[in-house]
């Protein structure tokens, strides 16, 4: 860094610093992603994730943000109900599950759980 210039942190103050950097504080209200984690439903909660990439055809890319902010939206107005998927990747989740089971590849998503459970 040249001299004189400062860290962006450096006018940062120490509590923006430790949630920055992940420091729990006493008495500090759940993270968003524990809250995240909470609300979702149970095969999802218990998924581990596999790092996958893909590339969408133009048009299902844009219908996924699409339906991802208006998800969003309706999260914040309390308007979708509990358990819906709203992140991308929880969307995309959901429709392979059902086009696998449609197709036989998989049984339902409660069996898939029971299993995994075992």
């Amino acid at each position: 860094m040249p001299s004189g210039r400062k860290h962006i942190t450096a006018i940062l103050e120490e509590e923006a610093k430790d949630f920055i950097y992940g420091k729990k504080l006493d008495g500090q209200p759940p993270s968003h992603l524990t809250t995240r984690e909470a609300e979702r439903p149970a095969f999802q909660a218990s998924m581990k994730g596999a790092k996958i990439s893909i590339r969408l055809p133009q048009h299902l890319a844009e219908k996924l943000s699409q339906v991802w902010y208006e998800r969003g939206m309706a999260h914040t107005q309390g308007k979708l109900p509990k358990g819906q998927a709203r992140e991308k990747q929880e969307i995309i989740a959901e429709a392979l599950q059902e086009w696998m089971e449609k197709r036989g590849y998989v049984g339902t998503a409660s069996k898939e759980t029971e299993k995994e459970a075992s």
